[in-house]
């Protein structure tokens, strides 16, 4: 990989990010991608690996590509979700799949992002650190919505 090509020349993001993918040669470009943009990467090559480094640190975002098998790659994605302390966590998740309902299964069990490979890796690394920066979309539209709430419900509660 040639740094000029693959990189966005800066090592102003910052984070950490555990990457998830069942095919080492992936795993370790996505992980020399983030790495090379100024992300601290943990690698886990299973879902069982994953909750094996879940268990000792908590990332800022994940990034999932289990393709071996799809339901492989939902499952862990859902179950991520159900984790109380992963549930603010964006995840990333990736596939080789153009399958729209693939795609639509991926976001609804609580993806934050599906990127398509072959991905280019300074759309990565953008989409990580904007991730990051700004949280999970869903989560921030939520509470948008139940901040615009409580304070109508304030202006229309009888003083006293």
């Amino acid at each position: 990989m040639n740094y000029a090509e693959h990189s966005i020349h800066t090592s102003k993001y910052r984070g950490c990010v555990l990457v998830v993918d069942d095919n080492d040669q992936v795993r370790q470009m996505l992980s020399l991608a983030l790495e090379t943009a100024g992300f601290e990467v943990i690698e886990a090559g299973t879902q069982f690996e994953a909750r094996d480094q879940l268990a000792h640190t908590r990332p800022d975002a994940l990034l999932l590509d289990l393709q071996r098998s799809s339901a492989d790659g939902l499952q862990v994605l859902s179950n991520s979700r159900t984790r109380h302390y992963l549930r603010s966590v964006p995840i990333l998740f990736l596939s080789v799949s153009e399958n729209d309902e693939f795609r639509w299964q991926a976001l609804r069990a609580g993806a934050d992002w599906f990127g398509l490979r072959p991905l280019g890796m300074i759309e990565l690394q953008k989409r990580v650190a904007a991730l990051i920066r700004n949280g999970r979309p869903l989560l921030k539209a939520i509470a948008g919505r139940n901040r615009h709430r409580s304070s109508a419900w304030r202006r229309l509660r009888p003083a006293g």
